[in-house]
């Protein structure tokens, strides 16, 4: 004899919205922050004023990260970084910065907004 058993499965689609994006609300602007400190690391600083602008420019709760000077961009990809004030300076910092810090934003990415435990 087979026995015939039906599961009936009811999800609350809205309520999962609402905690995934509490979990972005929250969890976002934590790893901007670090990505952003972590991108400084490499950044030009001969005056300090490109990597304030940084803290000034960026959003961290929509995760936008900006520097905005009015050489940001050229020396972002070009020129030769001064090592006097910042000795990790580098061309395309963020790039240099994911390259060394990859790993570790994706970790507390897990554990912010993921709800892991990374």
């Amino acid at each position: 004899m087979m026995l015939h058993m039906a599961v009936t499965l009811r999800m609350d689609a809205a309520g999962i919205r609402r905690a995934v994006a509490a979990r972005l609300a929250q969890g976002l602007p934590v790893v901007a922050a670090q990505v952003l400190a972590d991108c400084n690391r490499y950044a030009r600083d001969d005056t300090g004023r490109l990597i304030r602008s940084s803290y000034a420019a960026s959003d961290l709760a929509a995760g936008r990260l900006v520097w905005r000077t009015p050489y940001a961009r050229r020396v972002y990809y070009a020129g030769t970084p001064s090592l006097r004030v910042n000795g990790a300076a580098s061309l395309r910092w963020c790039e240099k910065a994911k390259a060394a810090h990859a790993m570790q934003w994706e970790s507390l990415a897990q554990k912010t907004i993921g709800g892991g435990q990374g």
